[in-house]
């Protein structure tokens, strides 16, 4: 029997060593191939290509976050810094500030809430911005113009004038209802003259008087005026004798008596000249039996004049609102490295140098205008009562100041939501000292007082010293509920506008004087009573004009 044999083989013949070598050898060339494309496609922060993607990638944080904001505080060709709304829930708004220097090869910048600035691109080239702006103008009327002073009524001695004495018991007058420059809106009596001369002893005083006219256009109600003429004084031929008064705010529809009225002396005091030669509807005044009378067939002679307050001009303000921005931004000085777009502002925001807005839901202390700083601060203490917050409404218990100091130069619109909740003191107040320049400013308050009847008064003061004061408006008979007051204020004018409750109720112009106070400040508050605030909102324009 045959025996068969199995050999195992150990090793390659070198013809198969030949052929596996060639093969290692086409697959690590193909290796080392491979890792220099991939090498090469790395991310290289010289290349042109990744300089464009990143410039782009930072470009698009700017508009992303621009797109979204709520308000302009800072613009310039290489810096802008605005308002978002909240992001991180603490319920305040924040702040976001680039900027570039203008000079090439330093660094674009980002603030966010303050901090410290961090770079977002080197070696910046370029980092320009255009602005859209829209202009949005407001017209309102004008503070009133004073004519010079002029002739209202006049009834001149005529060829017939016949004489009326005046006495203890027998006084004299004229009703006078002046006519009056077409719209005007208040009148002011100024001088008076009438022809009298003595009659009888000089021992006669007679008071020369201006009263409002009651029913049927007699003396009656609230006596406004009044100056002495004395019987010594007079000639012994009729003359002119003229008095000079100061009696404003009349209404263009309201007239006044003129009344002489004997006070003192013995006799006949004075003899007065009057027209009754054909006279129809005439107007002069007489005491008899039953008081005074309209003697419709008599005018005293005289004369009336005054000055009379009409429109003045139409008044602009001009508010401007950010539409879109335009960004263009270079990183390197190799051109193709260059992007450029263009964001617009989805919430046209406003272009302002400052802004407080409070709603009263929360701490009027935090820094909802995201400056940095506490937008209002507690006068005289350490902190804000959270317990007088109720329902989004401030219970007044303390006095609120404006922060950080502001000079009010620019065009500033008030809006403030309060009501007066009990009777007594000077109610709720609002104050603001405007229109800073040099050695000069101004000083406004509202004051908000609840009267018995359950209605309330608002007065716009303008504050002359500590202890001196001019009313520029009075709105009476407002509901006991919250009263919506706007003033707009032009520092370039030196006016302020007042609407009450959506009602327009004229423009004023203020008073400056050299300052009594350091206080840059607006300040809410109440004196001697209870107060409540629902909502302030203070906006000043833009300190300068980047177009």
């Amino acid at each position: 029997m045959s025996r068969r044999h199995t050999h195992t083989r150990l090793g390659f013949t070198l013809s198969e060593l030949t052929v596996s070598a060639a093969i290692m050898g086409l697959v690590v060339m193909g290796i080392a191939s491979s890792i220099m494309v991939a090498t090469q496609a790395l991310p290289d922060e010289d290349n042109p290509s990744q300089i464009s993607f990143d410039n782009a990638a930072v470009a698009d944080q700017i508009v992303e976050e621009l797109r979204y904001a709520i308000a302009i505080t800072e613009r310039s060709s290489n810096v802008i810094a605005f308002v978002v709304h909240d992001r991180n829930g603490d319920g305040v708004p924040e702040r976001i500030r680039y900027a570039w220097s203008g000079t090439a090869g330093d660094p674009l910048t980002r603030e966010y809430n303050g901090g410290s600035a961090v770079e977002v691109a080197k070696n910046v080239s370029e980092f320009a911005l255009g602005y859209y702006i829209d202009t949005v103008k407001e017209e309102y009327p004008g503070p009133s113009v004073e004519t010079p002073e002029q002739l209202f009524s006049t009834v001149p001695a005529g060829a017939l004038s016949n004489n009326e004495d005046v006495d203890n018991d027998d006084w004299v007058g004229q009703y006078i209802r002046p006519t009056l420059p077409e719209g005007t809106e208040s009148w002011k009596l100024t001088r008076v003259e009438f022809e009298a001369r003595k009659h009888g002893p000089d021992d006669g005083e007679i008071s020369v008087q201006l009263w409002n006219a009651g029913a049927w256009n007699l003396p009656g109600g609230t006596l406004l005026a009044e100056q002495p003429m004395l019987e010594s004084t007079l000639d012994s031929n009729y003359r002119v004798e003229s008095f000079t008064f100061d009696l404003p705010g009349l209404m263009p529809d309201e007239g006044v008596c003129l009344v002489l009225k004997g006070v003192s002396g013995g006799g006949k005091m004075a003899r007065i000249h009057y027209d009754d030669d054909g006279v129809v509807n005439g107007k002069m005044l007489e005491t008899g039996i039953f008081g005074w009378e309209i003697e419709d067939s008599k005018n005293m002679v005289h004369s009336v004049y005054g000055t009379a307050m009409t429109p003045g001009p139409t008044q602009i303000a001009e508010r401007r609102y950010l539409t879109a921005v335009r960004v263009g931004m270079q990183v390197s000085n190799d051109p193709a490295t260059r992007v450029v777009t263009t964001v617009p502002a989805l919430n046209r925001p406003e272009l302002l140098s400052a802004f407080w807005e409070v709603d009263f839901e929360n701490d009027p202390t935090l820094d909802g205008n995201a400056d940095e700083h506490a937008d209002w601060s507690v006068r005289g203490s350490t902190g804000f009562r959270a317990e007088s917050l109720s329902g989004g409404v401030w219970n007044v218990d303390s006095i609120l100041d404006t922060y950080p100091d502001n000079s009010f130069k620019k065009l500033t619109t008030v809006n403030v939501r309060f009501r007066n909740t009990s009777v007594g003191g000077l109610g709720a107040m609002f104050l603001i000292n405007v229109d800073w320049s040099g050695s000069t400013c101004s000083y406004l308050y509202a004051q908000l007082r609840l009267r018995n009847d359950g209605t309330q008064t608002l007065s716009l003061i303008n504050k002359l010293g500590t202890s001196t004061a001019t009313t520029l408006a009075t709105v009476s008979g407002l509901p006991g509920d919250f009263v919506d007051l706007r003033l707009l204020i032009d520092p370039g004018l030196d006016t302020v506008n007042v609407q009450v409750n959506g009602l327009d109720e004229g423009t004023y112009l203020y008073n400056k004087i050299a300052p009594y106070n350091s206080d840059r400040i607006a300040t809410l508050m109440k004196v001697g009573s209870n107060a409540e605030i629902d909502s302030i909102s203070i906006r000043v324009g833009e300190d300068n004009d980047n177009g």
